[in-house]
């Protein structure tokens, strides 16, 4: 279990504009997925949330039971497989091909960004799963590049890893990027 009042301190210290990475273990990822997505809508975040290791269907099932509100969340699935399916549960699902499809992910994340006007946050679960699906050296560019649209266009941001499984140059490279990295 997460000490969630440690954890909103901190990022209420630190994500107004700013871009911050979560390490956590892999037993706390979704509590931390959870707590920081309540934390980002009570906030008044309108939030961009890619999501890498759940299907949007079970992350909707998630957020209704934990009574995040859904009305200010886009969801970008990189992992279920209704891309093509016509019928889905709500508006604010994008579905991407894949995890390893970088480009598609980048120009879902900039329409976004152009589209919703208020205060907004771009969430990445996780980057691990990204690594997994990629070459290192494309995944430090493809966060780079991310990271610098959100900065251009004043988009806060969190970035979720699990600690210790990372490449310890990638996360050198993705930490220099960030304002704060935070263990949870």
């Amino acid at each position: 279990m997460i000490d969630l009042a440690k954890f909103t301190k901190e990022l209420s210290n630190c994500l107004e504009g700013g871009i911050v990475l979560v390490e956590t273990s892999a037993s706390k990822i979704l509590e931390v997925h959870l707590e920081a997505v309540k934390w980002l809508s009570k906030q008044k975040y309108t939030q961009i949330i890619l999501s890498t290791t759940r299907p949007c269907k079970n992350l909707l099932e998630l957020y209704q039971k934990n009574n995040i509100d859904t009305d200010k969340l886009i969801i970008l699935c990189t992992c279920c497989k209704e891309k093509n399916n016509t019928k889905q549960e709500k508006n604010n699902i994008i579905h991407i091909k894949n995890n390893s499809s970088l480009l598609e992910i980048t120009f879902s994340l900039g329409e976004c960004i152009k589209l919703i006007k208020a205060k907004k946050t771009i969430f990445i679960d996780s980057i691990n799963t990204l690594l997994i699906h990629n070459e290192p050296n494309s995944l430090a560019k493809f966060i780079h590049s991310v990271l610098t649209k959100m900065r251009l266009n004043n988009v806060s941001g969190l970035l979720i890893s699990l600690d210790l499984k990372m490449d310890k140059e990638i996360r050198a490279e993705i930490a220099q990027l960030c304002d704060r990295v935070i263990r949870v």
